[in-house]
């Protein structure tokens, strides 16, 4: 009978235990997704001419490349040259000026800026990839004469995302 006791007892020691109550929590697992975005544009160039009497019409494209699907504006700047403003960009060689200005449409109405007095900014929203776009740019008329040289402007693209 002491084996039979024994053997019991041994039993009930190393049997599973009876729970009687549980208890819940939760926990939040997150990750945090940026945003980054690169731009780039090629140069416009209007070529060589020797009459600024016709508008001279150019273009050019750009792309912005983002890891992430966001809200993508592209602004742009009035420029280096001369005295250059959003209504009337210039080109200069030091002295001479040139009018120009970019346009987001080739029918070139909606001028490029920075979204203010009228100016247009180019928008999308990223596919994850390179999303490309065109800039147009068309010079004055009726600007002859002009010296000979190279005039030129340095305009800042910024892509906000």
């Amino acid at each position: 009978m002491n084996k039979r006791k024994a053997l019991s007892l041994c039993a009930l020691l190393l049997s599973t235990p009876v729970f009687s109550a549980t208890e819940d929590t939760t926990f939040l697992v997150s990750i945090t997704i940026e945003n980054d975005c690169t731009i780039s544009i090629n140069d416009l160039n209007f070529g060589t001419v020797n009459d600024l009497t016709p508008s001279i019409s150019g273009s050019t494209s750009g792309t912005v490349t983002c890891t992430g699907l966001a809200p993508v504006s592209v602004a742009f700047s009035a420029g280096t040259g001369g005295t250059s403003s959003f209504t009337t960009r210039q080109m200069d060689d030091g002295t001479n000026t040139i009018d120009y200005n970019l346009y987001r449409d080739a029918a070139n109405t909606e001028i490029l800026g920075d979204g203010t007095g009228g100016t247009f900014t180019i928008d999308f929203t990223s596919t994850g990839g390179a999303d490309a776009f065109d800039v147009y740019g068309l010079t004055g008329a009726g600007q002859n004469p002009k010296p000979a040289g190279t005039y030129n402007s340095t305009i800042t693209a910024t892509a906000t995302f």
